[in-house]
Parts: structure tokens; sequence; C-alpha cells
């Protein structure tokens, strides 16, 4: 999947992936990868998924920070103290990238639920259809379906960890 960026899922999704080149992770969130990716390189088969990993966290945490951008310019956002403590962000992160991967309200989203569900759809085929044209023939569909949820798991715990490290609630 390629977004031309004309929707507003596929303007979002373009966006989170240009501001994943300048590398925004908060300190905390940047250590919080570094380790987390580092288990994935000494546990995966192929280093290159921890790299794979890596780069999917990170868009997914770009896809919040734009949510967040858009929110602030929508309504008034108040933001609460950033969560600074790496165990507490995992474990934080870790249950709300469960709830949106069981299709439970999570209550995190910013904006229309079903449009940040669109755009982090949107980065989860861009980050799968990277692989595509290197990995796919290796491997059978019941491996690449496999992958296709590995990836997606990564985007979903960026924007997780983000939605866990700077909490929200919107001020009317």
């Amino acid at each position: 999947m390629v977004d031309d960026g004309e929707s507003p899922d596929g303007d979002m999704a373009f966006r989170a992936r240009a501001l994943a080149q300048a590398h925004p992770l908060s300190e905390v969130a940047a250590a919080y990868r570094a380790d987390v990716v580092e288990v994935e390189r000494e546990t995966q088969p192929m280093a290159q998924f921890a790299d794979w990993a890596a780069t999917a966290f990170l868009v997914g945490y770009c896809v919040r920070r734009v949510e967040e951008a858009d929110a602030t310019a929508a309504v008034s956002v108040a933001f609460g103290v950033d969560v600074v403590d790496p165990g507490v962000l995992g474990a934080s992160a870790s249950r709300i990238a469960d709830d949106i991967r069981n299709g439970r309200p999570s209550g995190t989203a910013l904006l229309d639920g079903p449009m940040v569900e669109g755009v982090l759809d949107a980065v989860i085929g861009s980050e799968v259809d990277k692989r595509v044209e290197h990995w796919r023939q290796h491997v059978n569909d019941d491996d690449w379906a496999t992958f296709e949820e590995y990836v997606a798991w990564w985007v979903v715990h960026g924007y997780s960890l983000r939605a866990a490290e700077r909490p929200a609630m919107v001020v009317r």
C-alpha cells in the first residue's frame, strides 16, 4: 500500500513518516526503544527483524506525535507530565497496544478513532510493503502473515508508547 497523501489519513501517515526522518523520540522513548530492540536483536532469527521493528516503532510513535499536533490545532488538549520511568512507560504502552490490537476502545485517540486506525493501517501497510520485494518470495503465506502481525505490533507499540508517555485530556 502506497499513500499518496490525498486522504486525511494518508496525509497523516505521510507526515508521520516524514517526522520519523528527524528521529523525534524523547530521551526516555529512545532509551526504551534501544532496550527493546536489543532484545529483538538477540531473539529473532534474523538481525534485520530488529532493524525493521525499530523503524516500525519509530513511525508508530510519530503517528501519535502528528495526531497530537493535529488535535491541539483542532481542540484544546492538555497534556499531563511526561512519564519518565521506563518500566511504567513500557507497561502502560503494552496495555494500550493490546487494547488497540484487540479492537477494544482504549480512550487514547485524540482525533476520530476510525481515522487514527486508518493512519495506523496505512503506516503498517507501508512498513510491510517496504519488505515485499526483498523478503516475500522467500517465505510461505503463513510466515508472511506472521511477519505482517510482527510489523503491525511494532507500529502500534510505538504509537502506544507515545500515548503512555504523554497522557492527554481534552479541555473544553
